[in-house]
């Protein structure tokens, strides 16, 4: 009892530790469940009372009357499982593969004997390739897959299943402003908007809360598997509409292993003369050490990563047709170089690296209890390639190339050409995140409680020789964060003495506090229910150079703070039966957004302006009225003395300030319930058809929630004040500026009234396996999404206001609303098999159609202002709509099994992995375009319907050879990789009037444009960003024990 005392204190100051004193963020399930049923060899019948125990871990359980039992909240990962009874030999079970949010089923045949005799070790059946009881859509990807394939970081393992999608960089599928704030690409799950897919670490969410991208790429030296979901996301998943991807960190166990692997471009781009690669310096550095503490008895464990990458941002070739003097304009066939094109071969441009520190304490103090800390500190930085910074030249390296005489002046010294790389914007962002948990397990149940802290900060702006510039860039195609339009004034940009700087990006602290309680009610009813609260601490400002610098405006200014919170509860029956398996359940979700503005997003009058006020009419208990109760009338209010400071009647002031009483309202409560059910029935012993339908949703980005609102701000010009509006622009009783609806700002306004995006899915599938030995998995799925109320920018429909109240009697602006949809559906089949023979393979194909009334509304606002035949009305294709995918990856694996070759030459193939991969997919959608000449190449008229035309398909090949060789105790391993085997120009996005993106323009008299255009369309000269990444070698040594 004293024992039992001591635990109960322990866990209760544990619980008290977690739940007052640690800052918190959102954590979910993370753990599978093992069950079975232990029977006696000879007669068949259930033995009671065995005790099975994971080794390596304090998880264990009892069999029941039935011989059945269950192990719930077990870590994803490769077990040895120990049955043991007093009375019967002991048998031991290696490679048990937990899963995460799977059941996996073991069982045990015990034999009698009154004798003792050491434990029989087995190895368990192979993993399935098809999980028994799924109910949806989904890959459970484990560390060796990772570690095997020709790629280097998660998202690429993910591109090789269906449904996922990373967006490469300088497209029109995402905003400039979005690809100036991300250091690493967007990535899509089955048609979606970005920041619908829910990226988490240990459970705990890592999405930018502000923008929906991700705050930590997590590096696969870090992980002992991923998770990704593309359909049936149980009721304890939140804020996600199309998908999930979920990453274990790895755990310390009983015994020390590590490894540590180093590789290199430059190297094998020397040996075999690659220039790209040359010129590409990628160098990756990682490792992982895991194990127990030294004299802790295993009861405390450690494990550690780390990574640390360098590379250009891109390596991009240039045609060989640059600018002369002499050439002939006139009598060409081919129109010549325009006189900013300079530059040929390949380049190099900008950079990105990237630094990440991950460790994790599992302390087990008791059986049944486990405590773990994760610490995780990041750093990013990227400086893309950007085509508007390229050409300059000294004394003023921002300033353009824009005549012959400046072209010869640079050709004649090469080495200013180098001052380009000085110019482009830079983004910096760095991330700790902190994770505690508490799990405790008793019986058949399990408590989890998780506490969480994600710290991100971010900045973007121009650096050179250390100093953050002013970012403006003098485009008149641009107007939006981070970009300015002058259009008089286009031949130069601020120089580097300015003193001014745009200094923008956005920082948060996201906290909360999660408890999980599973309990296995019955043999065949498991019970889930869980609390979330999350809470976020957002600031986000972008400051504009001053006015009078190179003669370029300031820039739109930003700013706003927010402490907005979230919270949710859920509840899931978890039914599994050997003839059907049901998990139903709900969510009920509530959040606000804390603050205050218009209360009719479309009419900031509220319907109410000055003239109702004159006219009598009351407003939050206020009325303007004479000495005998009457209105003043209309005509009253203008009569009135001037009021010396506006140069206006007094009545009318008074009017629209009374008017302006119901203007604003609070952010409402946003709250919605959604229900979830998944099915399986299985068919036969082998096959299974299974079922998902359920809603979804997410918070709006809180970007789009309180952009131009002026939340949180001081007014002011002067002092203490932001600097974002006068100090008499504030809304009614605050301090707190009113949102920024002037025609002077060329961007749209935020909603804190936004409500929740939704979601409706529905999923229908089958599963089996097939072969003698099970060792293919075959699965077909067909899915709808249907997304609403999504974030879509709307003008207003301001009443007609005497009083000026805002910008003038009728403001025109632009404003965030739930009015966007979406539709995504599809097919998606797969076959895979596994490891067997030497070989094994994994194919899927995709066949799918993504339909929007509009793209997000960053992107939206750049079409609408910059790509006037893109203005959308009409339900479309989306821009990220891929038709068909076919992903394939085979790998051949010689250890000990050396295949039969003439002159023995199998042996040398001893311990060698061969892995290739192959992915062909649709071209995305674009908008063609019809034109006589260059001048009107983007004029409406000339348009074809909105994304109506395919890019060229893209096709990629991977190849990775290994060799393994081993000294003692240690393996060592050298390898060699190439992405994009065959050098293959795919086209990253195109020139819309030809459909490709390596082919030129041509005039009205059919001439072949090549490298010249008029740079008011912004279609001249080469443009080899349109082409996607070329060939890479990487060459490297892994060393592990």
């Amino acid at each position: 009892m004293k024992a039992f005392g001591r635990r109960m204190w322990f866990i209760a100051t544990v619980l008290g530790v977690v739940a007052v004193a640690t800052p918190i963020t959102a954590a979910q399930a993370q753990t599978g469940k093992l069950t079975g049923v232990v029977t006696d060899a000879e007669s068949g019948k259930p033995v009671e009372g065995v005790s099975v125990i994971i080794q390596g871990t304090t998880l264990g359980a009892n069999t029941n009357a039935a011989g059945r039992y269950f192990i719930i909240s077990v870590p994803p990962g490769n077990y040895t499982v120990q049955a043991r009874r007093l009375g019967f030999q002991s048998i031991n079970t290696t490679d048990v593969r937990i899963a995460i949010d799977v059941t996996r089923e073991q069982n045990f045949k015990l034999r009698a004997t009154n004798q003792t005799l050491a434990a029989v070790t087995v190895q368990a059946e192979k993993t399935p390739l098809i999980e028994r009881g799924q109910v949806g859509s989904g890959s459970s990807i484990t560390e060796e897959q990772i570690q095997s394939l020709p790629v280097t970081s998660i998202a690429g393992v993910l591109a090789l299943q269906q449904g996922f999608q990373e967006v490469p960089q300088n497209t029109s599928l995402i905003s400039v402003a979005e690809e100036q704030r991300n250091t690493s690409a967007p990535i899509r799950v089955r048609g979606s908007r970005g920041g619908s897919t829910l990226s988490m670490i240990d459970g705990v969410p890592i999405n930018n809360s502000i923008f929906g991208s991700n705050a930590i790429d997590i590096n696969s030296f870090a992980v002992s598997g991923v998770d990704f979901r593309r359909a049936n996301m149980d009721p304890q998943y939140g804020n996600a509409l199309s998908g999930i991807v979920n990453s274990s960190i790895r755990e310390g166990g009983s015994q020390v292993s590590g490894s540590i692997s180093f590789q290199n471009g430059t190297l094998p781009g020397e040996l075999f003369n690659s220039t790209q690669d040359k010129l590409g310096g990628n160098n990756l550095l990682r490792g992982y050490l895991a194990g127990p503490v030294p004299g802790t008895n295993s009861k405390l464990r450690y494990s550690v990563s780390g990574q640390v990458e360098s590379a250009a941002a891109r390596v991009l070739e240039f045609d060989q047709d640059i600018f002369s003097v002499n050439q002939n304009v006139e009598r060409s066939e081919v129109l010549p170089a325009y006189s900013r094109d300079l530059i040929k071969g390949w380049q190099a441009f900008g950079g990105r690296q990237n630094a990440q520190f991950v460790g994790k304490l599992t302390f087990l103090p008791f059986d049944n209890t486990k405590i773990n800390f994760t610490a995780i500190g990041a750093e990013r930085a990227n400086r893309p390639y950007d085509r508007r910074f390229m050409f300059s030249y000294q004394p003023d390296p921002l300033s353009l190339v824009t005549n012959r005489a400046d072209s010869l002046y640079v050709i004649n010294d090469q080495g200013l050409v180098l001052q380009r790389d000085l110019t482009p914007t830079a983004i910096r962002d760095k991330s700790n995140m902190y994770i505690l948990s508490l799990v405790q397990n008793w019986g058949r149940s399990s408590l989890t409680l998780r506490a969480a802290q994600l710290e991100f900060e971010r900045v973007t702006c121009p650096i050179y020789r250390g100093v953050c510039l002013p970012a403006p860039f003098c485009q008149a195609n641009f107007a939006q964060g981070f970009i300015n339009p002058s259009p008089t004034l286009c031949n130069t940009v601020p120089d580097q003495g300015a003193t001014g700087q745009l200094f923008g990006g956005e920082q948060f602290t996201d906290r909360t506090f999660r408890a999980d309680l599973k309990s296995q009610i019955t043999d065949h009813n498991e019970l889930q229910i869980g609390a979330q609260l999350v809470t976020h601490d957002l600031v986000y400002s972008d400051r504009a150079a001053g006015p009078g610098q190179s003669g370029i405006t300031p820039l739109t200014y930003q700013v706003y703070r927010a402490n907005p919170y979230d919270a949710a509860a859920y509840v899931q029956s978890v039914i599994e039966y050997d003839f059907l398996s049901i998990r139903l359940g709900g969510r009920f979700d509530y959040g606000v957004a804390r603050g205050r503005s218009f209360a009719n997003p479309l009419d900031p009058a509220n319907a109410t302006t000055a003239r109702e006020v004159c006219n009598g009419t009351e407003v939050a208990g206020k009325r303007l009225v004479n000495a005998q109760g009457q209105p003043y009338g209309t005509t009253g209010c203008f009569a009135s003395k001037e009021n010396p400071a506006t140069k206006r009647p007094i009545l009318l002031d008074s009017a629209a300030s009374i008017a302006q009483g119901d203007d604003f309202a609070a952010a409402r409560a946003r709250t919605a319930f959604s229900p979830r059910i998944g099915v399986n029935f299985p068919l036969t012993e082998r096959s299974q058809l299974f079922f998902n339908a359920g809603r979804y949703t997410k918070v709006p980005n809180y970007a789009d929630v309180y952009r131009n609102t002026g939340t949180g701000t001081v007014a002011g010009r002067t002092g203490a004040g932001d600097r974002y509006c006068g100090a008499e622009q504030v809304k009614p009783g605050t301090t707190e500026c009113a949102p920024d609806i002037r025609t002077s700002n060329p961007t749209y306004v935020g909603n804190v009234n936004l409500l929740l995006e939704e979601a409706k899915s529905y999923e229908v599938g089958y599963s089996t396996t097939l072969g003698a030995q099970n060792n293919y998995g075959l699965q077909v799925a067909v899915y709808n999404r249907s997304e609403t109320g999504l974030p879509g920018i709307r003008t207003s429909r301001a009443t007609n206001d005497i009083g000026s109240t805002y910008d003038g009697s009728a403001p025109q602006y632009r404003v965030v609303v739930n009015g966007d949809f979406l539709t995504a559906r599809g097919m998606e089949a797969s076959l895979d098999r596994r490891l067997s023979n030497r070989y094994q393979f994994s194919v899927n194909y995709g066949l799918a159609r993504s339909t929007t009334n509009s793209q997000a509304p960053d992107r939206a606002d750049e079409i609408a202002r910059t790509e006037a035949n893109r203005v959308q009305l009409i339900e479309t294709l989306t821009d990220g709509n891929i038709t068909h995918t076919a992903n394939l990856s085979v790998t051949y694996r010689v250890q000990n099994d050396l295949p039969t070759l003439p002159l023995n030459a199998g042996r040398l193939l001893r311990n060698t992995t061969v892995s290739y991969t192959y992915q062909i997919r649709s071209g995305n959608p674009y908008t063609p375009v019809r034109a006589t000449s260059l001048a009107n190449i983007g004029v409406t008229n000339n348009a074809s319907d909105i994304n109506s035309g395919t890019a060229p398909s893209v096709q990629d090949m991977g190849l990775q050879l290994d060799k393994r060789f081993a000294i003692r105790n240690v393996n060592y391993s050298a390898f060699f990789r190439v992405s994009n085997l065959l050098d293959r120009k795919n086209c990253a996005q195109v020139f819309v009037n030809t459909g490709k993106c390596d082919a030129g323009l041509r005039d009205f008299q059919n001439r072949r444009v090549g490298n010249t255009g008029d740079v008011s369309t912004s279609t001249g000269y080469d443009q080899p960003e349109y082409i996607g990444a070329r060939r890479s070698l990487f060459a490297g040594i892994t060393v592990s024990f």
